[in-house]
C-alpha cells in the first residue's frame, strides 16, 4: 500500500529520525534505489510494533554513500551493533546544493540522509521524487 506519492507528502507525513535502515537494493533495471527502514516513530504513535516501510527515490541519476573512515574498520561492539550505523538522525532536502546546479535538470530532488555524523550525509540522492509503501 502506497503511503505517501512524492517528497511533499514524504516531509509532512513521516519523520524518520531513529529509524533504522535495514534493507538497500537497485530496482527497476537499476534506476531506482529502494530503502527500506523499520519505522520508530510507530511505537512513539502508540502502536505495539515498527512497520516497515520501503523508500523509493525514482529516477536516481546519482547516489553517493560515504561512511565515515575513523570507523573503519568495525569494531567487534559495532559488528554486533551495525543498527547505530543505519540509524537515521536526519532526513533532508537540499534545495540550494552544488550538485543540483552541476545537473541543471529541471524537477531534480537533492536529498540527504544522516546517521552517525551530521556535518556529512551518509547517503546524497539525486532522483526526480520519492515515494513510501509499506512492507508486508
Amino acid at each position: 500500500m502506497q503511503l505517501a506519492s512524492n517528497i511533499h507528502e514524504v516531509l509532512d507525513n513521516f519523520d524518520f529520525t531513529d529509524s533504522i535502515v535495514t534493507d538497500i537494493r537497485w530496482e527497476n533495471s537499476l534506476l531506482d534505489l529502494t530503502l527500506v527502514v523499520d519505522y520508530y516513530w510507530d511505537l512513539q504513535e502508540g502502536r505495539s510494533e515498527t512497520r516497515q516501510l520501503k523508500l523509493k527515490f525514482a529516477h536516481c541519476v546519482k547516489a553517493d554513500f560515504q561512511i565515515k573512515k575513523d570507523i573503519l574498520p568495525l569494531s567487534e561492539e559495532m559488528m554486533m551493533n551495525t543498527d547505530s550505523c543505519y540509524t537515521i538522525v536526519l532526513f533532508k532536502v537540499n534545495d540550494e546544493s552544488e550538485l543540483l546546479r552541476q545537473y541543471r535538470l529541471k524537477g531534480l530532488k537533492h536529498i540527504e540522509l544522516f546517521t552517525l555524523d551530521y556535518s556529512k550525509p551518509w547517503l546524497s540522492i539525486l532522483c526526480n521524487d520519492v515515494s513510501i509503501e509499506e512492507v508486508k
